[in-house]
């Protein structure tokens, strides 16, 4: 009997979490220069992605649902399937500047995927600017995380204008979908796992009673604070629209802020994020005391894992834009997110995403649906997502056309207007950034921000003398230190001395 492939909880919520106003698909816009190819078109680059995908068997399999939503679904071979369906070519409107662009890559996004069929398309966009191409990919969420797009990337793509098809990973090449369950084994199966429920919701509680105790015992009876999301216009409803726009920065200069400052790449992201929305915000007269907050994909990838798969959990960071020092902003933000890695690998940061893995679509559908914005902000602990994927060093090319740069599109929620990616390649950081176009006014000025932000540090960074790599203090330690420091600024006399000059105190 030939086995069946069904989705994992851990995609339940790419399932079950989509309404007529939440989409839970990705999208990546790629830029395309293809003045060394003459003749290049959309005719070349369909050639191109069909012989590339020929060899990638899961672009041709779609969903099979149970009814009512009641399990997860399968994963099963679509017998009519055709590239006609996927592959569609459009233009954007005069005068095909960025503007245009991203208003035409908005409206391409903001339509559900087609569940009947394998759920991917893409839109090859003629008529910018210059006679340039660009291509948006779109793909559901439940097919691939970030670094799986990433990998799908290389696949596609070569690394030289002319360069041979090369050979498909032969995990990827082989793989197969499931059989098409018949209806009294996809009832049983359905059964099985809502009987399940309440002792996995025991064994769920259970574990978050019992790190709750034992971080009451070694903290010496303090229960940990859970941190909170101040209110902000990003964490309002969402409508069925979406807006987008995107910018680059140069990996050099995050590199040398990350060197400089002994952090990680990821945390010199979240410090240019939290810089721009400190920025953002201030000019709307609209920033909280609190810090805001985001959600971050934690990858739980090994460094073999080569699949197109999800492999992620999601942790709750600072983002501290109440500190308006943008090194103690960046040192602060390594500090949490370094202990936050350290809980999620070890199982220890269980939350509201472990519970609704363990319910079926419906469930998770319905509660989406039926908690106001305000409380989901709550529940999440978050204000917005900013997630990083790291791509591929080399330029690429498609069809012999070079790709110069590729923007992410990603997914924002209720109370959550706004998601900020960034994918690093070929010698760039690119963003994008997904926002609510109600709730977020004037976007481009958060692309500003990134700018100034790194500005900032560059402005702060000697290349010559990097910081010292940032070591783990113990409290008692740290009030030790603090106490030798004041004894020694102390003077020795009590004489007085005159002022040197009558200027005031310097500004803080």
């Amino acid at each position: 009997m030939k086995k069946l492939k069904q989705l994992t909880p851990q995609e339940v919520m790419f399932i079950g979490g989509e309404t007529p106003n939440i989409y839970q698909h990705t999208a990546g816009l790629i830029m395309l220069d293809s003045s060394d190819r003459p003749g290049f078109g959309f005719e070349i680059y369909r050639q191109h992605l069909e012989e590339r995908l020929s060899h990638v068997p899961q672009f041709r399999w779609r969903l099979y649902e149970v009814p009512l939503g009641l399990d997860l679904p399968y994963w099963v071979e679509d017998e009519d399937f055709s590239f006609d369906h996927h592959i569609r070519r459009i233009a954007v409107p005069s005068p095909g500047d960025k503007a245009a662009l991203t208003e035409l890559v908005s409206f391409l996004y903001a339509k559900h995927m087609d569940r009947h069929r394998p759920l991917w398309e893409v839109w090859f966009i003629e008529g910018l600017e210059g006679g340039d191409y660009a291509v948006l990919q779109k793909q559901h969420h439940c097919m691939m995380d970030g670094e799986g797009a990433s990998k799908l990337v290389e696949t596609l793509c070569d690394f030289e204008p002319d360069a041979p098809l090369r050979k498909v990973d032969s995990h990827i090449e082989d793989a197969r979908p499931g059989a098409v369950p018949e209806p009294w084994r996809m009832s049983l199966n359905a059964a099985r796992q809502l009987s399940r429920i309440p002792m996995k919701a025991s064994r769920e509680i259970y574990e978050a009673v019992r790190h709750s105790v034992w971080q009451r015992i070694t903290s010496g009876g303090k229960a940990k604070k859970r941190p909170h999301a101040p209110n902000t216009r990003f964490n309002g409803d969402v409508s069925a629209d979406r807006g987008f726009v995107f910018g680059g920065l140069p990996f050099t200069d995050i590199k040398l802020i990350k060197d400089h400052f002994g952090v990680t790449f990821n945390e010199v992201i979240l410090a240019l994020v939290g810089g721009s929305m400190r920025d953002y915000l201030l000019a709307l007269g609209e920033l909280p005391d609190e810090a805001l907050r985001t959600s971050i994909a934690v990858s739980l990838r090994t460094a073999n894992d080569d699949e197109f798969s999800n492999r992620v959990t999601v942790s709750s960071v600072t983002l501290a834009t109440d500190l308006a020092d943008p090194v103690e902003r960046i040192r602060v933000i390594a500090e949490e997110t370094e202990a936050v890695k350290q809980e999620a690998h070890s199982g220890g940061n269980k939350g509201v995403m472990e519970f609704i893995q363990i319910l079926p679509p419906v469930m998770v559908n319905a509660m989406l649906s039926m908690t106001p914005p305000d409380k989901v902000t709550a529940m999440a602990g978050v204000n917005l997502v900013v997630s990083s994927v790291r791509g591929s060093p080399k330029p690429m090319y498609i069809g012999g056309a070079k790709m110069t740069a590729m923007y992410p599109m990603s997914i924002i929620m209720p109370g959550g207007g706004i998601n900020v990616t960034c994918v690093s390649y070929a010698g760039n950081v690119d963003f994008g950034i997904t926002i609510e176009p109600d709730i977020v006014p004037d976007p481009w000025r958060i692309v500003d921000g990134l700018h100034k932000s790194v500005a900032d540090y560059l402005a702060l960074v000697s290349p010559k003398k990097p910081a010292a790599p940032r070591k783990k203090v113990p409290a008692k330690a740290q009030a030790k230190s603090k106490a030798k420091a004041k004894a020694k600024a102390k003077p020795k006399s009590k004489a007085k001395s005159k002022p040197k000059s009558k200027a005031g105190p310097k500004a803080r």
